[in-house]
């Protein structure tokens, strides 16, 4: 995942004003807007408790798919259109099932000066060479509450501390941004060490059991055979009478 503007001293910054969106205000609506899928553009809405009407827009297929895999959905960002701009998060992306083509967009323009919750990814950093066992992450977001200009892009989480089998990472040992609380419970794992595994191959075990079965077979062919030998010979007193 990309990463957004950063500090001196390392820590992620969250620069609004200087990350934008184009927009095209949307006269098409109903089954129109596959006109406008087929020439590019992707129907969507702007909508939240500081806008008045529900505003339907379209962006540039492309140039969205670049923002939304850069920034993801917990980054507040400027949409701009011709006759406005509102600061907004993207609250719901769509999808075409089968053809994975994008289809709608659901931008959310919240109130700057109320705090809300969003899903922050978590992204891990530093993972120890040296440690034992498995890494195994259970959870890729936390929810977190704050003013929406405080939001993170994502929350970073060194794990370089994590060396011996049993070692583990909860939502209690972050370290979230100023004015930022984590809602998700503080004992939640997040990250651990697990012994590795080692199993046992039942083919070699299969393969014994084979050689076996097949000289059990032999030994009852061979003993089968030499019944029926001794069985069928004349006895030569009986032929002379």
């Amino acid at each position: 995942m990309a990463f957004g503007p950063v500090a001196k001293d390392g820590e992620h910054v969250h620069r609004m004003d200087e990350l934008t969106l184009r927009a095209e205000r949307r006269t098409l609506l109903g089954k129109q807007v596959k006109r406008l899928r087929r020439e590019g553009r992707v129907p969507g809405i702007v909508y939240g408790p500081v806008v008045a009407e529900t505003i339907p827009v379209t962006v540039d297929r492309r140039e969205f798919d670049r923002f939304y895999q850069t920034n993801g959905h917990a980054t507040l960002f400027t949409l701009r259109w011709s006759d406005g701009a509102q600061p907004v998060f993207i609250r719901e992306v769509q999808e075409d099932p089968i053809k994975r083509a994008l289809v709608h967009v659901d931008f959310f323009a919240p109130n700057l000066r109320k705090a809300l919750r969003a899903m922050v990814p978590l992204v891990l950093h530093h993972p120890n060479p040296d440690a034992q066992g498995v890494l195994t992450q259970l959870r890729t977001e936390i929810e977190v509450e704050g003013l929406p200009t405080a939001i993170p892009h994502q929350i970073d989480a060194d794990i370089s501390g994590l060396t011996a089998v049993g070692d583990a990472l909860h939502v209690g040992d972050l370290t979230l941004p100023a004015g930022i609380i984590a809602i998700t419970a503080p004992d939640e794992l997040l990250v651990s060490l697990a012994a590795e595994t080692v199993v046992e191959e039942p083919e070699v075990v299969e393969a014994v059991a084979d050689e076996e079965g097949t000289a059990a077979v032999e030994d009852t062919v061979a003993s089968d055979a030499a019944g029926a030998t001794q069985g069928g010979t004349t006895d030569p007193g009986e032929t002379e009478s």
